[in-house]
C-alpha cells in the first residue's frame, strides 16, 4: 500500500500544473483505496472481501504508473518539437540581426525585430523551467516575427536582382566609362548595392573609396523628403567649399535631371506621388561621412579625406553616374 501511495502522490505532483484532470483522477483512486483500506480493516473477518483492498491499491499503482509514463513520453515528445524548433528559430533571429542594419527597413521591422529576440529570449528562459510545449510556441513566434524582417529585406533588395534594372544600371556604366576613354576625363561612378564610389580616369578605374547614401539610399529618389539617393546620369554643376556647405566639400549635380522629371510627373498622375510633393534637389558628393552606415536626405557623403581627392579630380561638367550596381 505505501509504495502505491508513494508512486500516486509523485504523479500526482508530476501532472497536476498540466494535466489538472489527471492528477483529480489520481486523487479520487487515492481517497477510495484509503476508504476501502479502512472499511476493511474494521470490519469482523467474516465481512471483508479479500482481495477487496489490495485491488484498490493495485488500481491506484496501475493509473500512476500510466499516468507518470505518459507524461514523460509526452514530455520527450515536447522537448523534441522544441529541439527542433530551436534551430530554425536561432537562424531566423540572427538573420533578422543582421538585416535590421539594412537602411530603408522601418519601424514597423524594428518593432518586429524587438518581438523577435524577446520571444526568442522567453522560449530559452521556459526551456529552463521545462515547460518544453511554452518554448516552443514561444520559438515560433519569433521566427514568425523575424520573418517580417527578412520578408522587408528581401522586398528591398529585390530590385538588385531585376535583369531589366541590372541592364540599365549596367547600360549606364559603361557609358560613362566609355565617355571616361573617349574623352580622356574622369567621371564619377557610384555603386549604390555596394556603397561604393568609383573615379575613372581615361577609361581605367583609378581609385575606389567606401561611401555612405540616403537613409532609403537602396530605393530609386522619387520625390522630396523621401531621403532616397537617385540613381541615374549626372552633371557637376557647382563645386562648394568652406562656408558654401555644412559637409567640408561637395558636388552639386544636376538632379532632377529630364528622365527624373518625367519619371515624376508620370507618379503624380498615377497617384503613387502626392500632388503636394515637389521632387526634389540638391543632391550631392560630400564630405562628413564615415558614420558607417547610411544617414542622408539622398546625398552621397565620403570621409572628408577621401572627399579631397574626389573634389580634386571633379570639374564643372564631369559626369556622374549612380547605379544600383554595375559589373567592374
Amino acid at each position: 500500500m505505501q509504495g502505491a501511495r508513494d508512486a500516486a502522490q509523485r504523479a500526482i505532483r508530476l501532472v497536476r500544473q498540466r494535466h489538472p484532470e489527471q492528477a483529480r483522477y489520481l486523487q479520487t483512486l487515492l481517497a477510495q483505496a484509503e476508504v476501502v483500506t479502512a472499511v476493511e480493516a474494521a470490519a469482523p473477518f467474516w465481512r471483508r472481501t479479500p482481495g477487496r483492498t489490495e485491488a484498490a491499491w493495485l488500481r491506484v499503482a496501475t493509473a500512476a504508473a500510466q499516468s507518470a509514463r505518459s507524461f514523460r513520453q509526452q514530455n520527450e515528445r515536447e522537448q523534441e518539437a522544441y529541439r527542433a524548433a530551436l534551430g530554425p528559430a536561432l537562424l531566423a533571429v540572427q538573420r533578422a540581426r543582421q538585416q535590421i542594419r539594412e537602411t530603408g527597413l522601418g519601424r514597423r521591422e524594428a518593432a518586429a525585430f524587438a518581438r523577435a529576440t524577446a520571444t526568442y529570449e522567453a522560449a530559452l528562459r521556459l526551456a529552463e523551467l521545462g515547460d518544453w510545449q511554452g518554448a516552443t510556441q514561444a520559438l515560433g513566434e519569433a521566427r514568425q516575427a523575424a520573418l517580417v524582417v527578412h520578408g522587408s529585406w528581401s522586398d528591398l533588395h529585390s530590385r538588385f536582382a531585376d535583369p531589366d534594372l541590372r541592364r540599365q544600371w549596367q547600360s549606364w556604366a559603361n557609358e560613362a566609362i566609355a565617355h571616361s576613354r573617349l574623352h580622356g576625363t574622369t567621371v564619377i561612378l557610384v555603386d549604390k548595392l555596394n556603397r561604393r564610389l568609383d573615379l575613372y580616369t581615361g577609361g581605367a578605374r583609378v581609385r575606389s573609396f567606401p561611401a555612405e547614401l540616403g537613409a532609403n539610399g537602396l530605393r530609386r529618389k522619387s520625390h522630396s523628403g523621401d531621403r532616397a539617393t537617385p540613381e541615374g546620369i549626372y552633371r557637376v554643376v557647382d563645386l562648394k567649399s568652406g562656408r558654401r556647405t555644412k559637409y567640408y566639400k561637395a558636388l552639386l549635380i544636376d538632379y532632377p535631371n529630364e528622365e527624373d522629371k518625367a519619371r515624376f510627373e508620370a507618379a503624380r498622375r498615377r497617384g503613387t506621388i502626392p500632388w503636394r510633393v515637389g521632387i526634389g534637389n540638391l543632391i550631392e558628393i560630400h564630405g562628413g561621412g564615415g558614420e558607417g552606415t547610411d544617414w542622408t536626405d539622398g546625398c552621397v557623403a565620403l570621409t572628408n579625406q577621401d572627399m579631397d581627392e574626389v573634389f580634386a579630380a571633379s570639374r564643372l561638367g564631369t559626369l556622374v553616374a549612380i547605379v544600383g550596381t554595375y559589373v567592374r
